[in-house]
């Protein structure tokens, strides 16, 4: 649940800044609507994805409901859903406890390292 809403809130976020700091201007200045078309219509079907993961996520975290709707809004500014997710993720680590996020980073840590590591602790 968290790694979806993670990765939405970073690809929301991704395309929002797209759209806002290039497409927008390139329609203003050139007349180029394209871009705006495209990703614009991309960054909406994403959004409303972000929108059912942030719903979940912040439901199961018990966020209260201000905060939510923050949470909820920050795709529709550019970069803010990123400093969403970053006090989501801190708050479901702080929630699940730290347990899940060593253990998650160690199967994520090279094997040899980890094989390096248990020979000093063996010895």
């Amino acid at each position: 649940m968290l790694i979806r809403y993670r990765v939405m809130a970073y690809v929301t976020a991704t395309l929002l800044s797209i759209l806002v700091f290039a497409g927008i201007p390139l329609q203003v200045a050139a007349g180029r609507p394209q871009l705006v078309n495209v990703v614009g219509t991309i960054h909406g079907m994403c959004y409303i994805v972000y929108l059912l993961t942030a719903f979940v996520l912040t439901r199961s975290l018990k966020v209260p409901l201000g905060r939510m709707v923050l949470v909820l809004l920050a795709g529709t500014v550019p970069l803010a859903s990123i400093l969403a997710e970053r006090k989501l993720t801190k708050r479901y680590h702080h929630l699940v406890g730290d347990d899940a996020a060593v253990a998650q980073h160690r199967s994520v840590e090279h094997p040899s390292a980890r094989s390096a590591t248990s020979s000093f602790t063996s010895s």
